[in-house]
């Protein structure tokens, strides 16, 4: 476990990745502790889906029916195929599980293609989650990361644990190793022993997408967190298109501007600046090591 650090001590911005606690790994890839960061950001297009607690402020954003609204209540999203502008409120500090890609089944019944480019409120998409409510308040009282992540991973462990019965009767959710998510349909399925069309519809019902987005959107995840883990230089956005399965520096381009809104390059420089609409992308050297991790 990450060594906690009281951030109610520091009044400067603060984000931090820490790994979940042994019984949740496998489902919860990292919580995202963020604190104080207020204005506009660009939230990048991911595969996992995220499980969000507001401590404080809220978030505004334009909802599918293009209104704008205020977002203050526990809210679930499914994989994001899109990047998401929004304004953080002032003083927002709130925490995230980041759901590892496929495994959000296991917390919840709703299909994650419901979810997909959503923002759903927890209450209405797990309406039989109990203890909610105390994890709201316990968290608005609490006042340091530690205390945060402990009370939400304890929370997700009981409702985790409420549900493995049902999953030793053949309902845990299907995933694929990334590594093989990256071979040929044809491949894939001969490995798993089902037809392609099989492995189809187990993608797509544990995932929430298609296996030919999963496959484009694990190539752009793969060049993002090289570009967090370490910045290319002058001319390496060139070998990183390639080292990341794109046919070149162009493709990569077109995928970036989707998933992120810009091309890499302008990306990179927006992330350079704290309070930039990109400063998601920056992380403290332990915190970056925990988000690029490779599984």
């Amino acid at each position: 476990m990450l060594a906690m650090r009281d951030v109610d001590a520091i009044p400067a911005p603060m984000r931090l990745a820490v790994v979940p606690p042994p019984q949740l790994a496998g489902v919860v890839r990292y919580f995202h502790v963020e604190r104080n960061s207020p204005g506009a950001v660009l939230v990048p297009a991911s595969p996992c889906p995220m499980i969000t607690f507001f401590i404080r402020g809220g978030s505004r954003f334009s909802g599918m029916d293009g209104r704008e609204r205020l977002q203050t209540a526990p809210f679930v999203t499914g994989p994001m195929s899109a990047h998401t502008p929004a304004v953080w409120e002032p003083g927002t500090t709130f925490i995230s599980a980041v759901i590892d890609v496929g495994q959000l089944g296991r917390l919840l019944d709703v299909p994650p293609g419901e979810l997909r480019d959503a923002v759903v409120l927890l209450a209405d998409a797990a309406p039989d989650w109990s203890g909610t409510c105390a994890l709201e308040e316990g968290l608005r009282a609490g006042g340091d990361s530690g205390g945060w992540v402990a009370l939400m991973a304890d929370w997700l462990t009981r409702r985790l644990a409420v549900r493995e019965a049902g999953f030793r009767r053949g309902t845990q959710p299907f995933t694929l190793p990334p590594l093989l998510m990256a071979l040929p349909a044809d491949e894939i399925a001969a490995r798993v022993g089902i037809s392609v069309r099989q492995l189809e519809r187990r993608v797509m019902a544990s995932y929430g997408q298609s296996l030919r987005d999963g496959k484009r959107m694990l190539r752009y995840i793969r060049a993002l967190s090289s570009m967090i883990a370490a910045p290319p230089r002058h001319g390496g956005l060139t070998r990183l298109a390639v080292d990341c399965g794109y046919h070149d520096q162009a493709h990569m381009v077109r995928d970036f501007i989707q998933y992120t809104g810009m091309a890499p390059k302008a990306l990179l420089a927006e992330a350079a600046d704290a309070s930039g609409t990109m400063r998601l992308m920056r992380y403290d050297e332990a915190s970056r090591a925990i988000v690029t991790r490779g599984d």
